[in-house]
């Protein structure tokens, strides 16, 4: 049920898109020394509500001029990912071009442009996907019709704070994870190295260790279960 106040409207009636493109890579003259050329976009470059600022590849002046005729997607734009993978949310940090999997989104002055991109990457896409050669894709006539529920426009605004405060504790939560992990690699590196009695060192063949541990071959560590009846060895299995 549709809470009081909201709307159901299809997507082409609550924003603008265009798809991008890929240069022919037969014309070296459109990738080669583009090291000051124009930043181009592709999905990889994407991450979940991610900033992309900068992408893996660039296009030459000559490829932006003849192929999207000079004319950029500004910083701030809204991108989404319609092939292949599809419904994945991101947002352009700089003025940049990209590739035909992506559409850059502009929303209608009443549409909280964060809103509208947390609602699309919860869009179940499976009903509305061809498939295709390559994998799965959505054709225009779909992403027209993707229908996007509309909130008064202070709600847009507050489900999207909600979420941004949301996504903002997972990334501190993933940051501290892999601090944790670092950390540990490093503990078991130490002591795997040095033990902890702080005895003195042997060089191996694989790194220095105490000088009393000894190095022996995993297969005398282990049991060959080929030769061994696991069951009346009292192993459980």
């Amino acid at each position: 049920m549709t809470p009081e106040g909201w709307t159901s409207r299809r997507f082409a009636d609550v924003a603008d898109y265009k798809a991008g493109r890929t240069p022919t890579r037969a014309l070296r003259e459109y990738w080669e020394d583009a090291d000051d050329g124009v930043p181009w976009v592709s999905i990889s470059d994407m991450t979940e509500f991610g900033i992309v600022s900068r992408p893996k590849e660039r296009i030459t002046k000559l490829a932006f001029d003849q192929v999207f005729r000079g004319i950029s997607v500004p910083a701030g734009t809204l991108l989404m990912s319609y092939k292949l993978t599809i419904g994945r949310i991101a947002t352009l940090g700089i003025d940049a071009c990209h590739n035909e999997a992506i559409i850059a989104i502009f929303p209608c002055e009443s549409i909280d442009q964060r809103y509208l991109g947390y609602f699309l990457a919860q869009v179940d896409y499976g009903a509305l996907q061809d498939r295709q050669v390559k994998g799965n894709t959505l054709n225009r006539e779909k992403i027209n019709r993707i229908n996007i529920l509309i909130p008064p426009s202070q709600e847009q605004s507050a489900i999207s704070e909600i979420l941004d405060s949301v996504r903002y504790s997972i990334n501190v939560q993933d940051r501290a994870l892999s601090t944790i992990l670092e950390l540990k690699r490093a503990v078991i590196n130490t002591l795997f190295a040095h033990g902890v009695r702080g005895e003195a060192q042997k060089e191996t063949e694989i790194g220095p260790m105490p000088e009393s541990w000894e190095l022996q071959p995993l297969g005398a560590l282990c049991v060959d279960t080929d030769s061994v009846d696991l069951r009346s060895e009292g192993h459980r299995i």
